[in-house]
């Protein structure tokens, strides 16, 4: 009688941790909402027509898209570093970065750029903003996003 109730008790143990690891595991997954994984849009400076801006776009398959000043497939982020970039971002607290206020003078106003992130997050879009927040490029966050924009620049 003793050995089945301490058998119930690890297979109830086991249901438990497994349903538990289930959960982890979806929670951890980015939810395909059909937009990219992440768009980096710069903003400010000047260029020959006026103020200089871009949009450049990761997609989720590893598809790298310039959509602003002029539509451009740049090629595609090699498989081991959109990994690393989709580990950054669902790793990342977003929370603590954004708790680190940008306190200089944006650039955009002494003909600069402002960078705008915006990443597709476990909990949904998150957007940081150079000119709101610090922006520490040596944070794995950022250090991914440059990985990947200069693999593409260097042709994979």
């Amino acid at each position: 009688m003793q050995q089945r109730l301490v058998s119930l008790a690890v297979l109830a143990l086991v249901t438990v941790l497994f349903a538990a690891c289930q959960a982890l595991s979806l929670a951890s997954t980015i939810p395909d909402q059909g937009g990219p994984l992440v768009t980096v849009v710069t903003r400010g400076g000047e260029c020959p027509d006026g103020a200089c801006g871009s949009a450049t776009v990761i997609a989720r398959d590893g598809e790298v898209h310039q959509i602003e000043p002029v539509a451009a497939d740049l090629g595609e982020v090699p498989p081991a570093i959109l990994t690393a970039l989709d580990a950054a971002i669902k790793t990342t607290d977003f929370d603590a970065i954004r708790a680190v206020a940008f306190t200089g003078e944006c650039p955009v106003n002494f003909d600069g750029q402002e960078v705008v992130y915006e990443f597709a997050a476990p909990g949904g879009v998150e957007r940081i903003a150079s000119c709101e927040t610090e922006v520490d490029p040596d944070h794995p966050l950022f250090a991914a996003v440059d990985a990947a924009l200069a693999a593409v620049a260097a042709g994979g």
